[in-house]
């Protein structure tokens, strides 16, 4: 039996896409009888470290790398970290083989000038120390051939994702939903501009937004002052977040990057059409089951959503697509098959 130990700064309950993905990995690796050990900066299994540089994520990677045995703990073969902004940063050799699954990197994440930035140096030797590389998206395994990581120990494998099939729930027409981290570059208050133009031109749109951030406050004002036309849920459980995909009309993403949009494919797995920015992350995972316009184009952004609202005929052809297509290729259960292929190949 294969034992893995699977490093994330995010876990149970997620704070964003990676604890998402955390919680699928695992479940879908158990499925394969898999052992799976976790050890996390937040959440169900999250472990006590030092808080130095008021960056948490930042804060667990030093504490594991000041202290490496534990995550030699549970004797794993293979020890799984998430890497990316907000991830894990191992620089350490280790007594277990690496694998590290990039879901973006800090270059792609900030712009030029941004301290944040700094990180993309310790990012690179942390991916150079691993066995195998996984970017989530064709963009992402650019960027790693860019930060010399050899192609040899690179293979792209996104993110999985579980159909979204909840019988009596159907896509009500007008409903249009933004789920995200509240931040500025995941497009929060441009998902709020578009959705005010939007109900206000059209009394049978209704806003409903999903998520917690630092923008929460401003989101929440928003929402109140529009009179019921808005609606802010704030963090939901995956059950209600499934039961919103699954009555949404379309699913708004005015993000300004993403390493995969793991909210356009958990949108596509209930068979709701995406409209959102083309941009790298998204363009990887919108295909026929939505539409991407040129990023930063809030009126574009625009019309397309009321296009497609008031196109049932069309609307129900993107989904169907676009559900199939996600299914067939971000199903968890090949992506923990190639994953337990991988952990044998490099232990």
């Amino acid at each position: 039996m294969t034992r893995v130990t699977i490093a994330s700064y995010d876990d149970d309950p997620p704070l964003g896409g990676q604890g998402v993905v955390v919680h699928g990995m695992r479940a879908a690796l158990e499925r394969r009888g898999v052992r799976v050990h976790t050890i996390s900066g937040h959440g169900d299994h999250a472990i006590a470290f030092a808080r130095r540089t008021g960056r948490a994520p930042l804060d667990f990677s030093m504490q594991l790398n000041r202290y490496p045995q534990i995550l030699l703990r549970a004797a794993p073969d293979v020890i799984h970290a998430q890497g990316g902004p907000g991830g894990v940063l191992l620089w350490k050799r280790l007594g277990a083989p690496l694998v590290y699954t990039a879901h973006h990197t800090y270059r792609q994440a900030h712009p030029r000038g941004s301290m944040k930035r700094l990180l993309n140096g310790v990012e690179a030797r942390s991916y150079r120390a691993a066995a195998m590389v996984l970017p989530v998206s064709r963009s992402t395994a650019n960027a790693l051939l860019a930060m010399g990581i050899p192609a040899s120990h690179i293979e792209v494998l996104s993110n999985g994702v579980d159909a979204v099939d909840l019988p009596g729930v159907e896509h009500e027409d007008g409903r249009v939903l933004f789920v995200s981290r509240m931040e500025r570059e995941k497009g929060a208050l441009d998902a709020i501009s578009v959705l005010q133009a939007l109900t206000e031109r059209d009394p049978r749109v209704h806003g409903v937004i999903v998520g917690g951030g630092s923008l929460e406050a401003e989101v929440r004002h928003a929402a109140s002052s529009s009179g019921g036309r808005i609606e802010y849920l704030g963090a939901l459980d995956r059950e209600a977040l499934n039961r919103e995909y699954a009555r949404a009309a379309i699913v708004l993403m005015p993000s300004r990057f993403e390493g995969l949009g793991m909210v356009a494919l958990e949108a596509q797995a209930a068979g709701t059409p995406v409209v959102g920015f083309d941009v790298d992350g998204l363009r990887d995972a919108v295909g026929a089951g939505g539409v991407l316009v040129t990023a930063g184009d809030l009126s574009a952004l625009r019309v397309v959503a009321k296009e497609l609202l008031d196109d049932p005929a069309r609307r129900a052809e993107a989904g169907a697509q676009g559900r199939e297509v996600v299914l067939a290729e971000h199903s968890w259960d090949a992506i923990g098959e190639r994953l337990e292929q991988i952990y044998r190949s490099v232990i």
